[in-house]
């Protein structure tokens, strides 16, 4: 609780400018034998006209019996209901939800009477969204497409408008001769891979990463934020790579747009933005050196068909490359699978999304080898 009396008194005034003036704080200490000798010291500190409880040592526990632990916030409205606890990290009064549910409890529905329903949702879609944007990685809040989920989306949707409007705008038009654009490209693509491979590779050799538990380093060390510094090209590798969407509907291939090929590139986008956001490194580095290494070996195969029929004798391959692409999701799978049950600081959030996401790519790919390879075997052996 450190300082906490001093910021509290900062807060009421930071409210009270913005008319919000009939809300009470309270310091509440614990009784444990540290609490109470800091007592003095944080009346001390306490701003004026907050008061300071100390528990006694004989007196029942009040974060035991509401379930908390120090440094939580309880925030009740004028009926003496609870709206809401917040706990650590999010109890920090430096950031944005304390302040938030305060609020939205000030002008909510008081003791159920008519009106202001609406106003009360809007402000815990508020708080909701302030505490996406609060809780993130200070160390890339303020790289692109980071901070806020508004830009990515806004990215996603300007996406969707095109497969819905590009092939209407390219019916009665002949395809486009990108040949010359594509090798460009593709090439761009596998040195991007190929370095984004080598750092992901080389930063968890430095800072001696575990495959079976490594939680984010948050600090501001050269190995945490060089790692931090790929995990961003990978994500926004991943917003280059919605161009392949374009250039299948610009040369008329939309055999190509199929519901795996949306559902992938509009995934990875939003995964690799809360990635980014809020896990830059740790666990999520294998997904990343794993993925760069298949991109490699995926964009060069592009590359070269992009050459055109020449090269078709030399891409034999094609299937091969398919396999490899389930391969890393099992790897992955297997990977997060273990980290569930393991004691592991890294969040559990993570690790179930990444798993359910493995699964269904897993399904998804599995799908498009069993059409594109095996039924034609058997179709070809009949």
């Amino acid at each position: 609780m450190k300082h906490v009396g001093t910021k509290i008194g900062g807060l009421r005034d930071k409210l009270n400018r913005s008319n919000l003036t009939d809300v009470s704080f309270m310091i509440v200490n614990e009784r444990d034998a540290m609490s109470r000798a800091m007592y003095w010291e944080l009346k001390r500190k306490a701003a004026l006209g907050v008061p300071v409880y100390q528990q006694g040592p004989l007196q029942d526990d009040v974060w035991e019996a509401l379930d908390g632990d120090k440094d939580d916030i309880l925030i009740y409205d004028r009926c003496g209901l609870l709206t809401f606890h917040i706990v650590l990290p999010y109890s920090f009064l430096h950031k944005v939800y304390v302040e938030a549910a305060i609020r939205a409890t000030y002008l909510k529905n008081i003791c159920n009477c008519t009106g202001f329903h609406a106003l009360a949702i809007w402000q815990k879609l508020q708080l909701l969204y302030q505490g996406i944007l609060g809780n993130g990685d200070k160390r890339t809040d303020s790289w692109p497409l980071v901070y806020s989920p508004v830009p990515i989306s806004s990215i996603f949707l300007c996406y969707l408008l095109i497969i819905w409007l590009g092939p209407k705008l390219m019916k009665n038009r002949q395809p486009v001769n990108l040949k010359p654009i594509l090798i460009v490209y593709n090439l761009f693509m596998v040195c991007l891979s190929a370095y984004m491979f080598y750092e992901f590779t080389a930063s968890s050799w430095l800072a001696k990463y575990s495959l079976l538990c490594q939680p984010v380093d948050y600090s501001d060390s050269p190995q945490a934020t060089r790692m931090a510094r790929v995990c961003w090209w990978f994500y926004f590798s991943k917003v280059i790579e919605l161009s392949d969407t374009i250039f299948f509907i610009l040369r008329k291939k939309n055999s190509q747009l199929t519901f795996l090929h949306v559902y992938h590139h509009t995934t990875m986008i939003f995964n690799w933005w809360a990635g980014v956001k809020y896990v830059a490194g740790g666990q999520s580095f294998l997904i990343g050196l794993i993925n760069s290494l298949v991109h490699v070996v995926m964009y060069l195969y592009y590359g070269l068909a992009a050459f055109g029929p020449s090269m078709t004798k030399y891409l034999w391959w094609k299937r091969y490359l398919t396999s490899l692409q389930l391969l890393q999701f099992f790897i992955v799978t297997i990977h997060t699978t273990y980290n569930l049950f393991a004691d592991c600081d890294f969040p559990d959030s993570m690790n179930m999304a990444v798993f359910a996401y493995s699964l269904s790519l897993i399904a998804l790919f599995s799908n498009f080898y069993y059409k594109s390879y095996l039924t034609k075997t058997k179709t070809k052996e009949t």
